[in-house]
């Protein structure tokens, strides 16, 4: 998916803290990703954690299905190569080469098993203060506007500002009459634009984003093929009114 940018601009005034969307009222306490699979058998509990830690006002949660699993004739239609390349990229940061699943990324810095509860309350305490830079996103009218504070106490000094698309609620039929249930699964992975430490702000088209229930910002140390730690985030919800 591609959205243009109608306007980016970076300021070197400071500028007030910014206030979080009507449904993050405030910070978010951590950042919680979800790499899983229809085909791997340890994946519905997982899954199933995250449909409930998705009801927490402080955490951000997203669903991202990798395609590493899919085989000839058995293909999941919710995969992305991009969810597979993202879940790959962490581990090349971490100088690992196993990929599993079900895999949580917690802030974009430690990882537990997706099913675990302990292990990912673990990773939350391990990353608590790494979402130290205000991120905003407001829709009005047309567009959705983006602000990205300043550096700071940041460890990080520079990163990129990603948007990640979700569905709320999605079930997905599977053989069997089976059935997986998705809680913000998440449709794409789309670079804004790269951040230097200064406040930023970026309009975005809101028709891009008009058949989805709402966006996640993400502002993340390193690069869009090696994402670190996730240093800012803000979710916002589209009303039903304004979906077409």
């Amino acid at each position: 998916m591609r959205v243009k940018i109608l306007a980016a601009v970076t300021s070197v005034l400071a500028i007030a803290p910014l206030a979080f969307s009507v449904s993050a009222t405030a910070g978010p306490r951590a950042v919680l990703e979800l790499f899983t699979s229809p085909f791997c058998s340890a994946c519905p509990p997982a899954d199933a954690l995250f449909t409930e830690l998705a009801r927490s006002p402080d955490l951000i949660t997203l669903v991202m299905p990798v395609d590493s699993m899919d085989r000839p004739g058995r293909t999941d239609p919710l995969a992305k190569p991009a969810f597979t390349d993202r879940q790959a990229a962490y581990a090349e940061r971490r100088n690992s080469d196993m990929l599993f699943t079900p895999q949580a990324v917690i802030n974009g810095a430690a990882e537990a098993q997706g099913s675990d509860a302990d292990e990912i309350r673990e990773g939350i305490a391990q990353t608590l203060n790494v979402l130290t830079v205000p991120v905003d996103a407001k829709a009005a009218g047309k567009h959705i506007n983006l602000s990205v504070g300043g550096a700071g106490k940041a460890a990080a000094k520079t990163g990129v500002i990603t948007v990640l698309p979700f569905m709320r609620d999605h079930t997905e039929p599977l053989r069997g009459g089976r059935s997986a249930h998705y809680a913000n699964l998440v449709r794409d992975v789309i670079p804004v634009d790269t951040w230097n430490g200064e406040p930023f702000k970026a309009r975005l088209l809101r028709q891009d984003f008009a058949k989805y229930d709402g966006i996640v910002v993400l502002l993340q140390a390193g690069t869009n093929e090696r994402p670190g730690a996730i240093i800012g985030a803000t979710r916002i919800e589209f009303a039903k009114s304004d979906r077409s």
